[in-house]
């Protein structure tokens, strides 16, 4: 029987694969490997805002249809700026930027009216990646990502 997870490998898009329901993360890497040309070697399976990666036995698999990311990098290296102050912390590469937002809002000291007003753009572009997206899609080949701390920008009719 197959089942379907949700993979985002690296700084590529999130995608359907189809596995067997009984699917480990070495079979998850295996299929990257032969289907799709990948080399797995250092590559890394997180389960999404898990801080660490799955084991190679561990089934990819549980409720629903999970959402997973496979990085060589462990932990990316995040810069937030808000105002003149920099904020650092390292996420794994599976940290969503809702998550993110979440910990750059609380070192800004925002209320909770003002946290509603503000999201991450990546630093020195336009690009207000969804909360949904994993901060290891961002992430250079240096294992990091910056972003500035931003008003949301209001549409008033």
């Amino acid at each position: 029987m197959k089942n379907f997870i949700f993979l985002s490998v690296e700084t590529g898009p999130i995608e359907r694969v189809e596995l067997d329901v009984k699917a480990v993360v070495a079979d998850l890497l295996r299929h990257l490997e032969d289907e799709r040309g990948i080399d797995v070697t250092d590559l890394l399976v997180f389960g999404e805002d898990e801080d660490e990666p799955l084991e190679p036995r561990a089934p990819v698999h549980g409720k629903g249809n999970p959402v997973l990311h496979a990085h060589r990098c462990r932990h990316v290296e995040t810069e937030v700026h808000y105002g003149c102050e920099t904020f650092k912390r390292r996420f794994a590469p599976s940290a969503t930027i809702a998550k993110v937002t979440r910990w750059a809002i609380h070192e800004a000291k925002l209320g909770p009216e003002e946290a509603q007003e503000h999201v991450l753009q990546v630093h020195g572009t336009k690009i207000q990646p969804p909360l949904s997206a994993h901060v290891g899609s961002l992430a250079d080949k240096t294992c990091s990502v910056e972003f500035d701390l931003v008003r949301k920008k209001l549409v008033q009719g």
